[in-house]
């Protein structure tokens, strides 16, 4: 019942934007608004206003408060900070930490940025490289990375609609979700979650037309349950082992025995095992199927490992693309790269982010990484 009643109040919400949007395109064509922009559309010293023209509904660049400027404002409009920013209790513009936009105002060195949306918003599909060998990853609104990718020439209707649900619901404290995503993110089409089944649109989610929700008992009676993809169990093996270890995880605690809590099994928004096992005293990377690899690190140092490299490794040579890049004993990419005799830097998830530079003992390549600029931060 309370899926249906969810599913009404979306598409009452749906229906109600609908009309807004048409609203706004018929106040943009009245106006003659020449094109819709994006933040980066703006050349620098200038951001996006949509609220400009007669009708308030055109885009257009205009200038605001520049990052350490002073004399700024919170309530005077032409002395507010440019997005991204924020006035302090100084009244100097800084930048603004929870906001994508504050990555418009970041160094010319720095190796790329993301793409962000008018509300300062991190966009949910993040694009990198070339057509071919390019790849497109999840993001939550507030920028942390999260599950989901696929190569850029295939990510066309790629939403992450689904894993930034979950990322949500779990944030929120949920540590029971059991909605299944897709590897790019989007839904998987036969959903189960708190008790309810029901065959999800692949990029929003909701039900699909001339379907039902069912309770959880009868999800093989749905006309997208297939035996030979899903089997008798929703759960997949990763999330029936994490399923298990909690319930052995309650009882050491209800007995007083916190201390004897096991190491937690991780699982993907897919239901495949995430890329790290703890297995005390040391931490390995491994694939989806639970496939344990050699890149390890001591336990303690966790949670600086992403075995992004070590992944990337096997995702690459199974597309039949060359992987040239280094990794680090811990399965991370190695920060400095090199190619013909020449360094370059890469980021986490193994892009170029600088130039090729002479060898040097010294290269920081955190100078060229915006999610490493933490030093640039002030509280306000």
């Amino acid at each position: 019942m309370w899926l249906i009643l969810w599913i009404l109040i979306e598409l009452i919400t749906v229906s109600i934007i609908h009309s807004s949007l048409i609203d706004y395109r018929l106040c943009q064509k009245i106006n003659n608004c020449s094109k819709n922009l994006q933040p980066q559309d703006c050349p620098s010293g200038r951001y996006l206003d949509v609220n400009m023209g007669s009708g308030k509904c055109c885009h257009g660049c205009k200038s605001g408060y520049e990052w350490g400027s002073s004399g700024c404002s919170r309530t005077v409009s032409r002395r507010f900070c440019a997005p991204g920013l924020v006035c302090d209790q100084d009244s100097y513009c800084i930048l603004k930490r929870n906001s994508c936009l504050h990555t418009m105002h970041l160094d010319n060195m720095i190796g790329w940025k993301p793409s962000c949306e008018i509300d300062g918003s991190y966009s949910a599909k993040q694009c990198r490289g070339d057509n071919r060998t390019g790849r497109c990853f999840c993001y939550s609104e507030t920028g942390e990375k999260i599950f989901g990718w696929d190569w850029w020439k295939d990510s066309d209707k790629m939403s992450c609609a689904c894993s930034r649900q979950r990322f949500y619901a779990e944030m929120n404290g949920r540590i029971d979700v059991t909605l299944h995503c897709l590897d790019n993110g989007n839904y998987e089409r036969l959903q189960c979650d708190s008790g309810i089944c029901w065959c999800a649109d692949e990029i929003t989610g909701y039900i699909e037309i001339e379907t039902v929700a069912v309770p959880d008992s009868l999800w093989t009676f749905l006309p997208c349950y297939n035996s030979s993809e899903h089997g008798d169990q929703y759960l997949r093996k990763c999330e029936s082992a994490a399923q298990a270890q909690r319930q052995v995880q309650m009882k050491l605690i209800n007995r007083g025995a916190i201390n004897a809590v096991p190491n937690q099994i991780r699982c993907n928004y897919d239901g495949t095992y995430a890329e790290i096992i703890i297995e005390n005293p040391f931490a390995f990377c491994q694939m989806p199927d639970g496939t344990k690899l050699s890149y390890a690190t001591p336990s303690r140092l966790a949670a600086d490992m992403n075995c992004n490299c070590a992944r990337d490794d096997r995702a690459f040579k199974k597309a039949g693309i060359s992987f040239n890049l280094r990794c680090k004993d811990n399965g991370n990419y190695e920060p400095t790269q090199e190619q013909n005799g020449r360094i370059f830097c890469v980021d986490r998830d193994g892009f170029a982010v600088s130039s090729f530079m002479a060898p040097s003992a010294d290269i920081d390549c955190n100078q060229f990484i915006y999610y490493a600029q933490e030093d640039l931060f002030m509280d306000y």
